[in-house]
């Protein structure tokens, strides 16, 4: 009876594991593409290769990156876009290009944004940019209070996703 039990258990925790499990791979094209965000089947992954450092005058940097949608489900790739960011090292600051408003807006770490606002394609994107410009973390470990608690900036796993 006991063997029953726990052959149903472990049936069911597998179960559940597969159902939760993330569909995005972390890296396409031999890590040329990081998934920086997902909705519906479709994978939001920056193109390291397409980085362009605008401006390098420490503390600030500006880097231009491009993004490529990818249905997970079929590999089909559609559009590509450009983004735009500044950095301030001191400040630890991010600003992004936004194309519908025409301005540069601050990313505040101590806001809960939702997806529709560009979490968390722009802090993940930012930072994917930064890493491939200069082969170093930008938030590194930086906790920013959103959702009633401090919570890390940028997940581990994107790091790993960019072997840093």
């Amino acid at each position: 009876m006991r063997k029953v039990i726990f052959a149903l258990l472990t049936l069911i925790l597998l179960t559940c594991q597969s159902v939760f499990a993330n569909p995005y791979p972390p890296t396409l094209d031999n890590g040329n593409l990081v998934f920086v965000d997902g909705f519906k089947g479709y994978g939001i992954y920056a193109v390291r290769s397409s980085v362009d450092v605008q401006l390098y005058n420490p503390p600030y940097y500006r880097i231009a990156i491009n993004t490529i949608s990818v249905n997970v489900d079929t590999g089909e790739r559609g559009s590509v876009q450009t983004h735009l960011f500044r950095y301030d090292w001191d400040e630890k600051s991010v600003y992004y290009y936004s194309k519908y408003k025409n301005e540069w807006l601050r990313w505040d770490l101590n806001r809960t944004y939702g997806h529709a606002d560009g979490a968390p394609l722009i802090p993940n994107l930012a930072e994917v940019a930064f890493v491939s410009a200069y082969n170093m973390k930008f938030y590194g470990d930086k906790k920013g209070y959103t959702y009633g608690s401090w919570q890390r900036v940028i997940p581990e796993s994107l790091y790993q996703a960019l072997g840093i």
